[in-house]
């Protein structure tokens, strides 16, 4: 992709202002004419567009910062050159000293642009570890060495051993330092920017940087001639050259693509298939996709305040700094699937109310089987009472006093036929019934008993949770003692007591035993057992049984 046309500017301004400024010192190095001035102004301005720039087209702010540091110290070291030579006598001190700082740039540019290129490759969020720093100790301890040459001269050694000239000098140890800084840290650019580009963009985009590059390290070598200094030495001098190539050398990577910039992204944008563009605060479309459709004003304002669907495109607005960004998605295809599930929850949900009444039907007719069942085998239990009922109602005397006994004993036969179709009715949706249900069942028998002027009484607690075919069992245990001594009875006593054990006791107010024998075979499968006792014109039967408990 192009540059776009701001770049090409400020690229044509900055080569045309740098070459201007070498041919004007060309021209005026032997005139009585003060030029350091005019020169540092227009340096100046190429380091202030290049910082500005900077800070506009690179993405993560630990680069951003990095690089404003390197420009403001060019920019200290153009002011500082240039009041050195133009404010400043040559042979002062004070010059010398000015000297020994411009060596704190020379090691701590390269420092801070080789943090720099770390950036390369990583992500917008991406930041450097805090022991980075400790890559400037050995510039800050170099530049110390050097400003402090005056003690020592392990920089610069002077004839005679007095610094009182910067024009006959050796170079020292510290000296070599800060050029090895000079030269790892350029290497390391070199070696990050390689190692973060493709083979393709090796072949095709590294020659800029490494010509830039080459032409830097043919200026440092030329600081080994003796004889009469070069074209571009006399046109640039040490400080000036070294601010001007690592900008020259960003500004390669720039343009080969090499250095991720935020540059030309309106052209990407619209070059690209997103359905997505921004619009300013009037709503007006400024910048889209150049496939991407169009969405009317009204619809804009509409989904700024909720999504709006037209024509199967979902449409979103998102306000951000200067307007608004919209972006567009097909739901065409979802809405088909939408259409689709509902029209399968629709059939689901009739399925389900069709297998709804299905189940209904199926546990109304499992239901009423379960009924009949028990209705069944009540009537199979119950049978022959009804036959002895149906036959003593077919056999009633004729005089009214037979009549009375015979209706009085079937009043009897009935309410037991009564009474114990309730029970069973209980003991078939539960295993347990309250004890209440026998004390109701024995106190209705009883009423009935007084009809014949038999009286008695029950007593027998409610809310105690008895097995159901225990009950059945003393109900008819109950009726079968009153129906046999029916002859001679004239009182009965029930009383039961349901603890750690069961205990049923009827008492019977006559002179003989009725005949249970017929229930002692049940008594003992339901755990208890029958004992029957006579004295008094009294007989006594009591079931005892062991395990009622409250449930």
């Amino acid at each position: 992709m192009p540059i776009d046309r701001r770049h090409r500017r400020e690229l044509i301004f900055g080569v045309a202002a740098v070459i201007f400024a070498g041919f004007f010192k060309l021209a005026l190095t032997d005139t009585e004419i003060g030029y350091h001035c005019p020169l540092g102004l227009l340096l100046l301005t190429v380091y202030l567009i290049w910082l500005f720039a900077s800070r506009r087209r690179f993405p993560q702010q630990g680069m951003r910062r990095l690089m404003t540091a390197a420009a403001l110290l060019m920019m200290l070291w153009t002011i500082v050159k240039t009041i050195r030579y133009e404010y400043v006598p040559l042979g002062s001190a004070v010059s010398r000293h000015i000297w020994y700082w411009y060596y704190f740039p020379v090691v701590t540019l390269p420092v801070l642009l080789l943090m720099t290129t770390f950036y390369l490759g990583r992500t917008d969020g991406y930041e450097l570890p805090r022991k980075a720093v400790l890559a400037f100790i050995p510039s800050a301890a170099v530049t110390a060495g050097i400003v402090t040459n005056d003690v020592h001269q392990l920089a610069f050694r002077f004839e005679g051993g007095v610094p009182d000239s910067t024009d006959s000098y050796t170079y020292g140890p510290l000296y070599f330092c800060a050029m090895g800084i000079l030269f790892l840290c350029v290497a390391g650019i070199l070696f990050n920017t390689l190692r973060s580009c493709t083979k393709r963009q090796f072949g095709r985009s590294f020659l800029l940087p490494a010509a830039v590059t080459a032409l830097g390290g043919l200026y440092f070598l030329s600081y080994t001639n003796k004889g009469e200094p070069m074209l571009f030495q006399r046109m640039y001098e040490f400080p000036d050259l070294t601010c001007l190539f690592f900008v020259c050398f960003w500004e390669s990577l720039v343009v080969t693509r090499m250095l991720p910039s935020n540059a030309d992204h309106e052209e990407f944008f619209k070059a690209s298939s997103i359905n997505a563009g921004l619009a300013d605060h009037d709503m007006e479309i400024v910048l889209h996709g150049i496939n991407s459709p169009l969405p009317e004003r009204d619809q804009l304002l509409e989904a700024e305040d909720c999504e709006v669907i037209n024509d199967g495109r979902l449409l979103k607005v998102q306000p951000v700094a200067g307007g608004y960004f919209y972006w567009l998605e097909d739901i065409r295809e979802l809405q088909e699937i939408n259409l689709r599930l509902e029209e399968t929850v629709s059939y689901l949900e009739e399925e389900n109310a069709m297998l709804d009444e299905a189940s209904k039907l199926e546990e109304g007719r499992r239901r009423t089987a379960e009924q009949n069942k028990l209705y069944d085998s009540i009537s199979i239990r119950l049978r022959p009472e009804f036959d002895r009922l149906s036959e003593r109602l077919k056999k009633l005397p004729s005089d009214e006093e037979g009549f009375r006994r015979g209706m009085k004993r079937a009043a009897l036969d009935g309410v037991f036929i009564k009474r114990c179709s309730n029970l069973l009715l209980l003991a078939g949706s539960d295993e347990y019934i309250d004890s209440g249900e026998l004390g109701l069942s024995v106190g209705e028998s009883l009423g009935y008993l007084e009809l014949s002027d038999i009286y008695g009484n029950a007593e027998i607690p409610r809310g105690k949770k008895l097995p159901a075919d225990m009950v059945i069992f003393l109900y008819e245990l109950f009726h079968g003692a009153v129906i046999n001594s029916l002859h001679g009875l004239s009182a009965v006593m029930v009383t039961l007591t349901a603890g750690e054990y069961i205990v049923c006791r009827i008492e019977l107010a006559c002179e003989e035993m009725p005949d249970i024998s017929s229930f002692e075979q049940r008594a003992a499968m339901l755990g208890g057992s029958l004992d029957c006792e006579s004295g008094d014109d009294s007989c006594f039967i009591t079931f005892t049984a062991q395990g009622g408990a409250d449930r």
